[in-house]
């Protein structure tokens, strides 16, 4: 059956077989969301401003980010930025509660990054769980350690 689909294809356009493209991407990210990956907990959708501070880049300089995170769970979040995160980061994520107005603070560590080209630059969907503070502690120790023998 996946032979006669794909020999069919070979007869289509390259403006229809574009339509197809974005049709089995909608698809598979659909279907991705559905299954939740590895997730364990189903996050709530919402829309948020926040502001991240990447662990890594306090030793240089200190530099807050402005994310909008997408989904929440809770042991993790969903978020997009323009800053580069790396698969292990530690992050710390700022954000104002919307029903109290708290100012939240959040120690996370990045899980999953996908990033999406633009015309503008690269945006990254980051998924990270949430981590306590043996294991910031532990990240700083290692940045501070790493190139000494």
């Amino acid at each position: 059956m996946l032979q006669d689909i794909i020999s069919s294809l070979d007869e289509l356009p390259l403006e229809d077989l574009l339509k197809v493209k974005n049709h089995l991407d909608r698809l598979i990210k659909f279907e991705d969301q559905k299954s939740l990956g590895k997730r364990q907990v189903k996050r709530a959708k919402t829309k948020l401003t926040a502001s991240l501070e990447i662990e890594r880049e306090k030793e240089f300089f200190d530099q807050t980010h402005k994310i909008e995170i997408t989904e929440m769970s809770v042991n993790g979040f969903v978020f997009s930025s323009a800053a580069t995160v790396i698969d292990g980061d530690i992050l710390q994520i700022s954000f104002r509660h919307p029903a109290t107005g708290e100012k939240k603070f959040i120690d996370c560590q990045a899980v999953r990054i996908n990033e999406n080209k633009e015309k503008t630059g690269s945006l990254y969907e980051v998924a990270a769980k949430i981590v306590d503070k043996a294991a910031v502690k532990a990240y700083r120790d290692m940045l501070k350690k790493r190139g000494k023998f």
